[in-house]
């Protein structure tokens, strides 16, 4: 279990490769953006609510993670947000449009 202080929040840093991969994917799949919108919101304030690779640093938000909107499913492929944190920030490392997202 995890603890985190009260109001505590973490600041998002977006490494170049998950820019790049941002810009590349928000012209085919438009509602992208909220989904990093809401991964942003969710992180900064508990980065423990992903999933973590095995025992490396990574760890991994799968759209379906988050609260659907009032209008319901995005209605995109599966997007797969690859991450890293520490007690101050949280990287945005990469992002990737899946067919299949990963489980565990």
């Amino acid at each position: 279990m995890h603890a985190m202080l009260p109001g505590k929040m973490r600041e998002i840093v977006e490494e170049h490769r998950f820019a790049d991969e941002l810009a590349a994917l928000i012209p085919n799949a438009p509602r992208a953006g909220e989904f990093i919108d809401g991964a942003k919101w969710v992180l900064s304030r508990d980065p423990f609510k992903g999933k973590r690779i095995g025992n490396s640093h990574v760890w991994f938000l799968p759209t379906e993670e988050l609260p659907q909107t009032k209008e319901g499913p995005s209605g995109i492929l599966p997007i797969i947000l690859y991450y890293t944190f520490d007690d101050d920030y949280v990287n945005f490392l990469s992002i990737q449009e899946t067919l299949y997202p990963p489980k565990d």
